[in-house]
């Protein structure tokens, strides 16, 4: 299919979900003026919906903290070790058949085996079969500006990976507005680790060049290319590579290489898969203020819990692929910000609807924002989450695209577009509406006060909301078990920190959620376009 960059109606889809958002949040307050009661039988519909929206989320939110912990502990290694020697895996279902799983990671350790013959047999029938030893890891690292430790950080965790077959290949890629900075960078990188590596490839990014904007995806773009030149250069097929595409702070937890190589080995049709690792901004969760942290957390839990629902799980941030995918998609779009989500919706596009994402709960670890300032680093992460909101941008792109695709079923395309307008609308206005719905017809409608309604109908919506609240609360105690202690042992008040820090939601999801997600609807509603700004991290 070709894909459709442009349309008589582009403009127009660019507005919807900031008309959708701002109808939410300005009808309501007109309408109730007139019908109070129709308000607060939506308020309490808005609420009930907002319920079960919490309560699924807080399931899956613990299942996934439950994958994220055994994907830590299975040996990764022992299950490659059979895709390396297949005649191992008779033996290996024999010992783990009847076997009860009594340790964290022998459940999907032992359900793995049980599959693996299978996959194997479809794999080798449809000339898909591939051997650890014949793959290569290409990881793809862009930077703008920062320091030479962090990067360093980020680098030895690759290196200090448990993966045991061959050398991975490391893309550097710096911005020629970075250049005298990135060159002591990429010297420094090289002369300590470069023996380590299969290669380390060094590029920078022209500045000003013809259809970009400067951003990780013109630079990721500009990289991958010269990667392709290596590749090509050694005659090395692409079906054989695997890129993951990092930011600089990135770090790799030793099992992630492992994980992500069995998982796109023992894939059908592997290359029309994304694989997205579970995201963790610990790297300096102890640094930033409390309210940060909060955002930080939240994102992790948010896409821990998105991680178990394939309709709406995309590829977000630091992620991986095969080569090939990134050669279909002609890898990132260099005139656009959220690069990620736009690769989703090409490959979606261009696999005829066959692109998912496959999850790899072993993590990687970000950086929370972090500015040099209290002021600094509240401005950062309202810019970050406004960058992150705008993939709303992507709306014309694939409705358009879908429409388009006579071999995508149509219900599909239908549930995919409802899915991505649902999201960016709950986004922009579910905590400002849950905020004030309840208490709405009464401010606007004097005679509507007396009413039994209007007596019953804060306490209703608060009642449905103090349930929703199992998912602050498992959000607290998964806090407890995931964060990384401050000290050797946690103290009582780093354990109340953590805990406490959720009362703080309400405040939260609104200054650090729905106004950013409505600042970048607003802009994109009335044609405004973001530029790309480089999140502010440091770690003390």
């Amino acid at each position: 299919m070709k894909i459709i960059t442009t349309h008589k109606y582009w403009r127009l889809l660019e507005m919807v979900p900031g008309i959708l958002a701002w109808s939410a949040i300005i009808l309501p307050v007109i309408i109730a003026i007139y019908n109070p009661i129709a308000i607060a039988i939506l308020a309490i519909i808005y609420a009930t919906i907002w319920l079960f929206r919490s309560i699924g989320l807080s399931i899956n939110l613990y299942r996934g903290y439950l994958r994220t912990q055994d994907a830590m502990n299975v040996n990764w290694n022992y299950l490659l070790d059979l895709v390396e020697h297949t005649n191992k895996i008779d033996m290996a279902e024999k010992e783990a058949r009847g076997t009860k799983p009594l340790l964290k990671g022998q459940k999907i350790f032992f359900l793995e085996i049980e599959n693996l013959k299978n996959r194997i047999t479809w794999l080798n029938k449809n000339s898909q079969y591939l051997k650890p030893s014949q793959i290569y890891h290409a990881i793809l690292m862009v930077t703008y500006k920062e320091s030479y430790e962090l990067v360093r950080e980020s680098v030895k965790s690759y290196i200090d990976s448990f993966y045991p077959y061959k050398k991975p290949i490391l893309v550097l890629g710096g911005e020629e507005g970075d250049k005298e900075n990135f060159k002591i960078i990429s010297k420094k990188i090289i002369d300590e680790f470069g023996h380590k590596f299969h290669k380390i490839i060094i590029t920078v990014h022209p500045q000003n060049l013809p259809d970009e904007i400067p951003g990780k995806s013109s630079n990721a773009t500009f990289a991958a290319k010269e990667l392709k030149k290596y590749l090509d250069q050694e005659n090395i097929d692409y079906q054989k590579v695997i890129l993951s595409n990092f930011d600089a702070d990135t770090i790799t937890h030793p099992n992630y290489f492992s994980e992500l190589t069995f998982k796109y080995l023992v894939t059908k049709n592997r290359t029309q898969k994304a694989y997205q690792p579970t995201h963790m901004f610990h790297n300096n969760i102890w640094d930033v203020p409390v309210m940060i942290r909060m955002v930080a957390l939240s994102c992790t839990f948010w896409r821990m819990a998105e991680s178990l629902d394939k309709k709406k799980y995309k590829s977000f941030s630091s992620r991986s692929m095969g080569f090939q995918t990134a050669i279909d998609t002609n890898y990132w779009n260099p005139s656009i910000i959220p690069e990620d989500s736009r690769q989703f919706w090409t490959a979606f596009i261009k696999y005829n609807g066959k692109h998912t994402v496959s999850s790899i709960y072993t993590p990687v670890y970000m950086d929370a924002v972090l500015g040099d300032t209290y002021i600094e680093t509240f401005k950062s992460q309202y810019i970050q989450l406004r960058r992150w909101a705008w993939g709303v941008v992507d709306f014309p792109f694939m409705a358009i695209n879908l429409s388009r695709n006579p071999n995508i079923p149509l219900w599909e395309k239908v549930s995919r577009i409802f899915f991505f307008l649902e999201n960016a609308f709950f986004w922009a206005t579910g905590p400002l509406i849950i905020m004030f719905a309840g208490w709405l017809p009464s401010l606007m409608n004097a005679n509507f006060r007396n009413s039994v309604l209007a007596y019953n109908l804060p306490q209703i919506t608060s009642q449905m909301l103090t349930i929703a609240a199992v998912g602050i609360i498992m959000c607290g105690i998964i806090s407890l078990i995931l964060v990384p202690r401050k000290h050797e042992k946690r103290s009582v008040l780093e354990t109340l920190s953590l805990l406490l820090q959720w009362i703080m939601v309400p405040i939260t999801s609104i200054f650090l959620s729905a106004i950013p997600a409505l600042d970048a609807q607003t802009r994109l509603m009335f044609g405004k376009h973001l530029e790309y700004k480089v999140t502010k991290k440091t770690r003390k």
